[in-house]
């Protein structure tokens, strides 16, 4: 599982995490030499010629070893950094180092790190004023939610009440709302309690963004118990069409050859679906890359009807039903309805529960 994170991480870990620090506060020149390497830093790992990616797409192994090599790089400035003793940007300087050191737990699967990183965190805590308190407990819940990628119930509940508290503390904070709504992506399975934190996170949001995405997702909740028309061409050229895939069981499946947890997704579903040969698989890559499509239906796509358009999230594939993230998973009644909007959570169970319910006519 060591690589299988890489993409997430990329996405969500090693954005510049920004403060506010007052014009007059510097330190000694050798100290803002070292701090302007660490800034530096937040553009991340040199990109890859875009013709060379193209015509030599890197392997998730290669693309994992770039970004686990950029954090080191950024664990050494910020240790230098701290090695003057400085005055200024002491806060920063250790919170960033917490946050690398963190990831690079994840991304090496090393407790140790992650020991290293929480005592990093609850060294700056105890001198912390309320905004930095902020910053401290909403990396706390970026982490969690980082190793828990596909929680359990029990898992559920306990992000709920961590983002439930950040709110009760922290109810100013522009983080909120955002938090909520991917909180929200956790409660597929419990479609009231999902409708109620997005709505609370609607009320509190202005980012025009974060709205389209909550109506993205309000979209999906409406369509739960409503029949679903598709129809479209599988990579081969044949057509996939939902109204006549009737009759049995259906797995509607989105990913992207881009995101390592959504491969992960694919093949707990292939995993489950071992022992229910019955059931009809549908998957839509929203890859822009034929490459990245192709790899993911090499390794994982066989008994798979999986079409690709090649326009990524702009696809009409997605958009028609407000998919915003990778890996969306479906489960269609034999009648076409739509019955559950996370398939990954439980699926053997939720298909025995189905072929109870048709076996008693529901």
């Amino acid at each position: 599982m060591k690589n299988c994170r890489f993409v997430w991480i990329t996405l969500f870990g090693l954005c510049a995490f920004h403060f506010t620090v007052f014009a007059e506060e510097r330190g000694t020149p050798e100290q803002e030499a070292v701090w302007r390497q660490v800034v530096a830093l937040d553009a991340g790992p040199e990109a890859v010629p875009v013709s060379t990616a193209k015509s030599h797409p890197p392997s998730p192994s290669k693309v994992s070893d770039r970004f686990a090599n950029h954090l080191l790089a950024q664990e050494e400035a910020l240790r230098r950094f701290l090695l003057t003793k400085p005055a200024v940007h002491f806060f920063e300087a250790n919170f960033r180092l917490a946050r690398v050191l963190a990831l690079r737990a994840e991304l090496e699967s090393n407790a140790t790190l992650q020991e290293q990183a929480d005592a990093v965190l609850e060294s700056l805590e105890k001198g912390a004023d309320l905004q930095q308190q902020a910053h401290i407990a909403f990396e706390r819940i970026s982490q969690w939610m980082r190793r828990n990628r596909l929680p359990s119930k029990e898992q559920r509940t306990e992000l709920l009440a961590a983002a439930q508290e950040f709110r009760d503390r922290f109810p100013s904070d522009p983080r909120v709302a955002r938090l909520l709504v991917e909180v929200a992506t956790q409660f597929d399975r419990e479609p009231e309690r999902k409708r109620t934190l997005l709505e609370e996170a609607q009320k509190l949001t202005r980012e025009a963004a974060l709205r389209r995405r909550i109506e993205d997702d309000f979209r999906k909740l409406g369509l739960l118990g409503k029949t679903l028309q598709l129809k479209c061409s599988d990579v081969g050229g044949r057509t996939i069409n939902l109204e006549q895939m009737r009759g049995k069981p259906l797995v509607l499946l989105y990913v992207s050859g881009n995101s390592q947890v959504s491969l992960l997704g694919w093949k707990t579903v292939n995993d489950v679906l071992r022992a229910w040969p019955e059931v009809q698989r549908v998957c839509i890559s929203i890859d822009v890359e034929r490459a990245l499509m192709e790899g993911g239906r090499k390794e994982y796509g066989e008994g798979w009807s999986v079409s690709w358009d090649g326009l990524g999230w702009s696809s009409p594939l997605a958009r028609r039903w407000g998919i915003n993230a990778v890996p969306t998973c479906w489960l269609l009644d034999s009648r076409g309805r739509l019955i559950s909007l996370n398939a990954l959570d439980g699926l053997a169970g939720q298909l025995e529960a189905l072929k109870e319910s048709e076996r008693a006519g529901r």
